[in-house]
């Protein structure tokens, strides 16, 4: 569903505000790699022609497979967005980000953030 530039997926909501991409996980999501090219696509149609950066709430997360965290680590691929802010806040989300981080080594400069404002922060401290 599209409505108003803001994309549902089966476990993403993803919009652009300003020159941020945003993508939140839905509650209890079980992420697989359909799932996660699906949402690279709408990435890419929101982005238009050039790499935004994003901030990808996790919050909610319940699990991500590794064929979707090695996707979104964006080797082998152009990215779509030059820097990545993940939020996290249950010890399951910051397991998710911490593993992203140490395993993936993302091809873009990726942190991860308990608030969304030091997030947005560093996001624009990038532009």
């Amino acid at each position: 569903m599209h409505k108003l530039n803001r994309y549902e997926t089966r476990v993403f909501t993803t919009w652009v505000e300003g020159r941020v991409c945003y993508t939140e996980v839905k509650n209890k999501s079980d992420i697989e790699i359909r799932d996660a090219r699906e949402n690279t696509e709408i990435v890419r149609k929101l982005s238009t022609t050039e790499n935004i950066p994003i901030l990808v709430d996790l919050r909610k997360i319940k699990s991500i497979s590794k064929e979707a965290r090695d996707h979104f680590s964006m080797r082998d691929r152009m990215p779509g967005v030059n820097a990545i802010a993940m939020l996290i806040n249950s010890p399951v989300s910051k397991i998710i980000g911490n593993f992203f981080l140490g395993l993936n080594k993302p091809s873009v400069p990726t942190q991860l953030f308990t608030s969304k404002q030091k997030a947005l922060l560093w996001l624009k401290s990038l532009d």
